[in-house]
């Protein structure tokens, strides 16, 4: 608990979305000092919007708060078959709404800088999403390169989750080449975890699976290395991986990505992953 107590000194936690803080860093949601939302209203769906308000008034933090920036409709716009980083987060495939969302997710990371970086002043850590945005969100990489933006300018230290899903595999293995850095492993109150999903529930603004089984445990790696590189080796650090299909998803398909994702998960000792039907 000791190593907890130090990463957490001091502590911020930015997420892209409300829920997020809960799925993937629920080991320490109850010890950081404030937690920030960075999207909350989401175009066209108020009952969403409506219900994370009032998650933001029931949350069970002091400090909780949210940027109140509308959500950039953006979500499977990457080609995370072969995925391409951009100074605002990811580069988009070409589709019929690309170029116009495009304009929208640029425009938000200049907000979510400006707004972080005042934010953020004086914190010693901060935690936030990983480069790979956990299972595969356009919004998780762009808050990522957001904090770490901010990052360059005031110095605290970083820290990111371990997830990583078949879809957002391919970009996690680019970023774990040529580099070596700590983590730190915490365990997971699962019982106060669902506790918050409830929450989200009641107000009808859960977005993830319903029957999710919290892990035992979450590690958080330092950033101080986690460069795009495709060339060199790397230090590989534990990763809880989970399983998602979307609509457009080519890593969806069982394959040879499937078939990593099992060598990987038998050199953790975690459950292999299967399949869906």
């Amino acid at each position: 608990m000791t190593a907890l107590r130090e990463i957490t000194e001091n502590s911020a936690l930015i997420v892209a979305h409300p829920d997020d803080e809960i799925l993937w860093f629920s080991s320490i949601v109850r010890n950081v000092d404030r937690i920030v939302f960075c999207f909350s209203e989401v175009d066209g769906n108020s009952a969403i919007s409506e219900g994370r308000k009032c998650v933001l008034r029931d949350f069970p933090h002091k400090q909780v708060s949210t940027l109140e920036i509308k959500e950039g409709d953006v979500f499977n716009l990457a080609d995370w078959k072969h995925p391409r980083p951009s100074v605002d987060g990811l580069e988009f495939r070409k589709a019929k709404r690309a170029s116009s969302r495009k304009a929208v997710y640029t425009q938000n990371f200049s907000e979510l800088c400006e707004r972080l970086r005042h934010i953020l002043k004086g914190y010693r850590n901060v935690f936030t999403h990983n480069p790979w945005g956990e299972y595969g969100h356009e919004e998780h990489v762009q808050v990522y390169r957001a904090v770490k933006s901010v990052q360059a300018q005031l110095g605290f230290d970083v820290w990111v989750s371990n997830y990583c899903s078949n879809r957002s595999f391919r970009l996690m293995e680019s970023h774990v080449s040529g580099f070596r850095t700590d983590y730190v492993t915490v365990p997971i109150d699962k019982e106060f975890a669902a506790e918050v999903r409830d929450l989200y529930q009641r107000h009808g603004c859960w977005t993830w699976h319903a029957d999710f089984v919290w892990f035992n445990e979450e590690s958080f790696i330092r950033d101080d290395g986690l460069k795009y590189s495709a060339k060199n080796h790397g230090h590989l650090f534990p990763l809880n991986l989970v399983h998602v299909e979307f609509p457009g998803n080519p890593e969806a398909r069982p394959g040879r990505r499937l078939r990593l994702m099992r060598l990987m998960a038998r050199l953790l000792r975690l459950p292999e992953p299967e399949p869906k039907t």
